[in-house]
């Protein structure tokens, strides 16, 4: 299992009046996971194995802090008629939930409402329960009842009531106090990326002089592939600089790729790509790896896709601007969770850009 699975991404950072952005917080709590991005909005799910039955509570930043509550059941079974809708099948603590259709977005295996006063209430009363369950009838080929363990959740809503700067206020979720809401900061402001100038593209003598004196000088132990089965790209960057990208290893479902950034002109020098992140993304605090990586020429973006396993439910993905001197982070998401609810495109987003 890859490191960054098995380490929290994040260890929360202080909080300044007046910040530009927040560095994010992504973290487990027992059996619940805690997602915040640079713009402080937050969510929070059931991540331990529930049989597809999962909750997610998210919230914005600021004063207002609106918030949202889902409830899906993911299971693939063969729809019947006599099937009942999950809304009139959960139980807390053993205890019908009510919800009341005029408040909720009900579907037959979907609840959700993001009614202030309606999602204030449903957190409150699940805060300090210890499950919610599926009852009824089993679907085929279960012998237990989807189940939502609620241990840590108290602990997520006050890791996002801290992260939002909201701890001791009114409208904290976890950790109410008697501080008015409006004490409660607003939202930061997403970074500002520069528009990417198309250089002019690539010649074939620029092509065949780089790889010729560059790619030829990599170190053989810098790449497990054999240098015959290597593949080299050429990208260029601006009128001075061009991205070079070399395949050294290949997974089941990862690639491997080494980056260097090329002189266009004679003596042709390279320096090692290091991708430099904005906030710290692991306790080793190391370079993020190019993996999976594509280029586009047009827009500048240097994009990354490290699939935690083959089904593509857990990850990291990465998107990168160069600004006419270095890569600059445009998009991070991350999913440490390989539980089957994320897919590719739909893990949380922990860095967020404008301009990009």
């Amino acid at each position: 299992m890859p490191n960054w699975i098995a380490t929290p991404l994040l260890v929360m950072a202080s909080l300044l009046t007046g910040y530009v952005h927040a560095d994010p917080l992504q973290r487990i709590y027992n059996d619940w996971q805690v997602s915040c991005d640079n713009l402080n909005h937050c969510a929070t799910r059931s991540s331990q194995d529930s049989q597809g039955l999962v909750l997610q509570i998210s919230r914005d930043a600021g004063p207002e802090g609106k918030g949202s509550v889902s409830i899906d059941y993911q299971r693939n079974i063969d729809e019947q008629a006599t099937d009942m809708a999950i809304a009139n099948r959960l139980l807390l603590n053993g205890k019908p939930l009510n919800f009341n259709h005029r408040e909720w977005e009900i579907g037959k295996k979907h609840i959700a409402s993001s009614n202030r006063l309606v999602v204030n209430d449903f957190v409150n009363s699940i805060r300090d329960g210890s499950s919610i369950q599926l009852g009824g009838k089993l679907d085929p080929q279960q012998t237990l009842h989807p189940t939502i363990s609620l241990s840590g959740l108290k602990a997520a809503l006050m890791a996002m009531d801290q992260q939002q700067s909201r701890e001791g206020t009114k409208s904290a979720w976890g950790s109410r106090g008697n501080k008015p809401s409006s004490s409660v900061p607003a939202a930061p402001v997403a970074p500002l990326l520069p528009h990417f100038n198309e250089p002019h593209p690539l010649t074939e003598s620029e092509i065949s002089a780089i790889t010729q004196s560059t790619a030829s000088n990599i170190e053989n132990n810098d790449c497990s592939l054999d240098p015959a089965e290597r593949e080299v790209h050429l990208y260029a960057l601006s009128n001075e600089k061009a991205l070079m990208t070399v395949n050294c290893d290949m997974g089941a479902y990862n690639q491997y790729v080494l980056g260097f950034m090329v002189s266009r002109q004679a003596p042709y020098k390279a320096e090692n790509l290091v991708l430099a992140m904005p906030f710290k993304s692991g306790e080793d605090d190391q370079p993020p790896e190019l993996i999976n990586a594509d280029f586009d020429t047009k827009t500048g973006i240097l994009s990354t896709f490290d699939k935690g396993r083959g089904l593509g439910d857990c990850g990291i993905s990465s998107r990168w601007l160069f600004d006419g001197k270095a890569f600059r982070l445009a998009s991070y998401a991350s999913e440490p969770s390989c539980d089957g609810y994320s897919r590719r495109g739909q893990w949380p987003v922990l860095w967020i850009t404008r301009g990009a």
